[in-house]
């Protein structure tokens, strides 16, 4: 179903590319779905004393999560003319903001200098990969 999104969404995107391109919208919501709740799933542990002891139940959250990652990255894939690297830059962008905002929330761990420029630098590359 949503592979036939995509192959129809080629047709659509190369008829209109002055258009903001929907692909890498999708891509981005998507990236953003699939790293926060594998934030979740690997960290919960300390945020949820249960899920401590049921990391085996938890573990199967990881299939929806890489389902989602490769949607996302095949919408990037074709929303950035077939070049892989700049979908893997946004995943690595987006994974970098996700991780900052519920560290801070869910633990409490705020910024430091290192990790205030690390995630300018993450933002840089999402920025150069939407030019």
């Amino acid at each position: 179903m949503l592979q036939t999104a995509v192959v129809d969404y080629q047709t659509q995107y190369s008829m209109n590319k002055n258009k903001i391109n929907m692909l890498i919208v999708w891509s981005l919501l998507l990236f953003f779905l699939a790293q926060a709740l594998a934030w979740l799933q690997i960290n919960g542990q300390f945020v949820w004393p249960w899920m401590k002891d049921h990391k085996m139940l938890i573990s199967f959250i990881g299939v929806p999560i890489s389902y989602l990652l490769m949607l996302a990255t095949d919408y990037a894939y074709v929303g950035m003319d077939n070049k892989i690297w700049p979908g893997r830059f946004m995943a690595f962008a987006v994974g970098m903001l996700v991780f900052t905002v519920f560290t801070s929330v869910f633990l409490g761990q705020g910024l430091n200098f290192k990790v205030c420029i690390s995630l300018a630098l993450s933002a840089t590359l999402l920025i150069i990969q939407m030019l």
